[in-house]
């Protein structure tokens, strides 16, 4: 069986990695994941789905017109029982996204764990059934600015060795 990939290039495809961003969030929405990994060496509190026309108001009827933030993301989908995993490098710019995320720890306790690592690199955002993986980091310039590759790939086998390696490196580490 052949599963699809698809490889996006930024600048030049930047509204292609915003879509797919928003596509794939909605689609953890309507299907959560059961363990979610967000793994970026920076991060930030970007919109991640345009609600402007209250098109995603089915979903997240409390959402306001206009763009929805990741925090309140990761919000909606702790509270329907997503795991969400985060790795992080240890830097100053995201402070700013671990701070907002400790309100969220408040709430859900230990469905949402993080970890923040000195020297952490990696960028990838890991579903039950995808992995997106690449060279751009989850802030606005990499999306919108910065020449980035992303590979999203849809591979059972692929996802679940990925996930196997997160948990096998991250796992007990994740506070």
């Amino acid at each position: 069986m052949e599963y699809p990939s698809r490889d996006l290039h930024g600048p030049s495809q930047a509204r292609g990695v915003r879509d797919l961003f928003q596509t794939l969030f909605t689609a953890e929405l309507l299907s959560p994941s059961r363990e979610l990994w967000l793994c970026f060496a920076w991060i930030s509190d970007i919109e991640v789905v345009d609600n402007s026309a209250r098109h995603f108001a089915a979903i997240e009827p409390d959402w306001p017109a206009g763009q929805i933030r990741l925090s309140q993301v990761l919000g909606a989908l702790l509270a329907r029982g997503s795991q969400v995993r985060l790795v992080v490098r240890e830097h100053g710019h995201n402070g700013y996204f671990v701070a907002r995320l400790q309100t969220l720890k408040e709430r859900f306790g230990d469905q949402l764990k993080w970890v923040v690592e000195k020297d952490f690199h990696a960028k990838g955002l890991l579903g039950d059934d995808y992995f997106l993986s690449g060279s751009m980091n989850l802030t606005l310039n990499g999306i919108s600015v910065n020449g980035e590759h992303l590979v999203l790939r849809t591979d059972p086998a692929a996802i679940a060795e990925q996930a196997e390696q997160l948990e096998l490196q991250w796992g007990g580490r994740l506070a």
